[in-house]
């Protein structure tokens, strides 16, 4: 009986490192996804903004978080992202004034 009680100890100390492991990465996955998300979301408010100094400021923190041994290839997708709609939006604003000539 002593060794039945013991192995159910030594499982149930292994089940709980283990819990223990996957609830600490998904921590980790969850904080990293926040920040990113707050991060991104003030870039793209001020690149999105009419305001020009918003621009720059939206560039610079694109630039300084691209620049983190932590940036990711999705960091790098969100850049990409916002240049794309910005050149189709200087795009098209040309398109207007040339209309409106």
């Amino acid at each position: 009986m002593a060794v039945i009680g013991a192995v159910v100890a030594v499982a149930s100390l292994v089940v709980t490192v283990l819990e223990g492991v996957r609830a600490r990465r998904h921590t980790k996955y969850s904080a990293h996804h926040d920040h990113w998300w707050q991060r991104w979301s003030w870039i793209a408010e001020r690149a999105l903004s009419n305001a020009e100094c918003d621009h720059d400021a939206a560039a610079l923190m694109a630039r300084a978080v691209l620049s983190r041994s932590w940036s990711t290839p999705d960091d790098d997708w969100m850049e990409r992202a916002l240049d794309a709609y910005e050149f189709r939006a200087a795009r098209r604003r040309r398109k207007e004034a040339r209309r409106d000539q």
